[in-house]
Formats: C-alpha cells, sequence, structure tokens
C-alpha cells in the first residue's frame, strides 16, 4: 500500500509537471510570438526611420536652395529702388513720345497746318527732244566709261600675270 500511495504521488507529481510543461509551453509559443511581432514592428519602425531620414535629407537640401535663392533675392533688393526709377523714367519717356507722335499725327491731318504747306521750286522742265538729246550723251557717255573700265581690267589682268611670273622667278 505504500508503495502504490508513492506510485499513485509520482504520477500524480509526473501528471502535474507534465500540465505544467504543457502550460510553459504555451506560455513560450505566446512569448515567441510576441517576439515575432515585435521583430516585424521594429523592423517597420527602423525601415518607417530610414524613410524618415531620407525624407529629412531631401528637405535640408530643398530648404538649402531655398535660402540660396533667398540669398540671391537679397543681394538684388539694393538694386530693387534703382530699377523702379528706371521705369518711372523710361514710362515718362514713353509718355513724352507718345504725346509727341500724337502732336504730329494732328499736325499731319489738319490740312492747314504749317507742315502740310508746299512751295514751287525755281527752274524749268525740259522738253522731250532736249530730253531725249541729254539721254543719248549721258549714254555715250556710260559706254566710253564701260570702254575705259574694261581697257584697264585688261591691263591689270595682264600687269598681274607678268607680276606673278617675276614674282615665280625671283622664288626660284
Amino acid at each position: 500500500a505504500i508503495l502504490r500511495r508513492k506510485y499513485e504521488q509520482a504520477v500524480e507529481a509526473r501528471n502535474f509537471t507534465g500540465t505544467q510543461l504543457i502550460d510553459r509551453n504555451d506560455e513560450l509559443c505566446i512569448l515567441w510570438e510576441k517576439s515575432n511581432i515585435q521583430e516585424k514592428l521594429l523592423k517597420k519602425g527602423e525601415e518607417a526611420m530610414l524613410a524618415r531620414q531620407e525624407e529629412i535629407r531631401g528637405l535640408k537640401i530643398d530648404l538649402s536652395e531655398v535660402y540660396r535663392q533667398l540669398r540671391v533675392v537679397r543681394g538684388s533688393i539694393p538694386e530693387v529702388p534703382k530699377l523702379v526709377e528706371e521705369v518711372v523714367r523710361l514710362r515718362e519717356q514713353v509718355g513724352s513720345v507718345r504725346k509727341h507722335t500724337d502732336e504730329l499725327s494732328r499736325e499731319l491731318e489738319n490740312p492747314k497746318s504749317s507742315l502740310r504747306k508746299w512751295r514751287k521750286l525755281k527752274g524749268e522742265d525740259l522738253d522731250s527732244e532736249s530730253l531725249r538729246v541729254k539721254i543719248q550723251e549721258l549714254e555715250e557717255r556710260l559706254n566710253d566709261k564701260k570702254e575705259s573700265l574694261l581697257e584697264k581690267e585688261l591691263i591689270l589682268e595682264e600687269v598681274t600675270a607678268l607680276s606673278e611670273k617675276l614674282r615665280n622667278q625671283a622664288i626660284d
């Protein structure tokens, strides 16, 4: 009977240890699942952090570009008053030129204007026969000049050919 009792106690202890083992195994599985979930969350967090760091780097580049543009604009600010003065001056010039143009246009459109007056020139027009004679004389002079030009061109060609010949002899 003592053996039986010890046996029953050993079986109970074994069963109790077995259930505790199963419980601990279940707890271990749950902890492994939690660990895996934590690792996935950590990995997603690291990826998100890398993405944010890349975004921050891009924004810093954009910010430096904006600062550069701001420096350029601030550098040109001292020129703005000069440019405003130049624009005002040019607008005044345009206004005065337009006013002058309008005045001249009105003068030209006015039939009694001093700009529209004309005067007869002194001298006489030649009759058609004397014009014909004058044209013939001018044509003869032109032909003589053309002949003279041709002769001079021929002489120039001959002189050029002779000078080339002499130059070639001097070189040899």
